[in-house]
């Protein structure tokens, strides 16, 4: 199933596989993925889920930067130049898709993160493009 709408998502799918630019930079099981994203794309797309318990943008996570094309995408990770996280590693390395926990969640990530959806950690690093 293959939507833009984590919202709608979460209510058809028992796996799900987040992609930015054509490459998939989070897989794993719903529970983990919505309960403890990993990948800062991932934090900022489940943030953006309307919450009729909350009022205002309280823990929204807001990207800046330009959307990269996918024809020709950023060097090292494709995120970096939208990730509040990025260093000088992301515009070299490309991370691999690795097994960050005991529940076989993958991340695409140098920096991944962990805990709940809410305000990213960290401000945001100038990287050399």
């Amino acid at each position: 199933f293959i939507a833009h709408d984590l919202a709608v998502v979460r209510h058809f799918c028992h796996r799900v596989a987040v992609m930015y630019l054509g490459k998939i930079v989070e897989i794993g099981d719903r529970d983990t993925i919505y309960t403890r994203p990993q990948h800062p794309y991932t934090r900022a797309l489940l943030s953006a889920i309307p919450d009729v318990t909350t009022l205002g943008p309280a823990g929204r996570i807001r990207l800046t930067g330009d959307v990269p094309t996918p024809l020709n995408p950023p060097s090292g990770c494709r995120f970096r130049t939208r990730c509040w996280k990025a260093t000088d590693h992301c515009a070299t390395e490309e991370p691999a898709l690795t097994t960050r926990n005991d529940g076989g969640q993958l991340t695409a990530c140098h920096y991944p993160e962990s805990g709940p959806v809410g305000v990213p950690t960290g401000e945001p690093v100038e990287v050399s493009q």
